[in-house]
């Protein structure tokens, strides 16, 4: 979660341009953080296999969990996201 935070998430600010605490992921987002979980947890012969993967699922996932349709997915979904996007695998070292 501290990696998500850290490395992808964006934090809302409140009207004065100040940090609310509250982290979102948006579609490009998203999308760097599914290509290096799909890159570093799974296997492919090549990096194309990787964006073929990434191509067919991405999409489909975000509509998924972008319930409201504002573009937006909350940081604590994120997890779950990342394992329906890969298939919901047990045998991935998701930390």
């Amino acid at each position: 979660m501290n990696s998500l935070i850290e490395n992808y998430a964006l934090e809302m600010k409140d009207s004065n341009g100040a940090p609310t605490g509250h982290f979102f992921f948006d579609k490009d987002a998203a999308k760097a953080v599914s290509t290096e979980v799909v890159n570093t947890h799974m296997t492919f012969k090549d990096k194309l296999g990787a964006a073929n993967f990434l191509e067919s699922r991405f999409n489909d996932t975000f509509d998924h969990f972008d319930i409201n349709k504002d573009k937006l997915i909350e940081v604590e979904r994120m997890p779950q996201f990342l394992r329906y996007l890969i298939g919901n695998s047990l045998e991935i070292n998701l930390q």
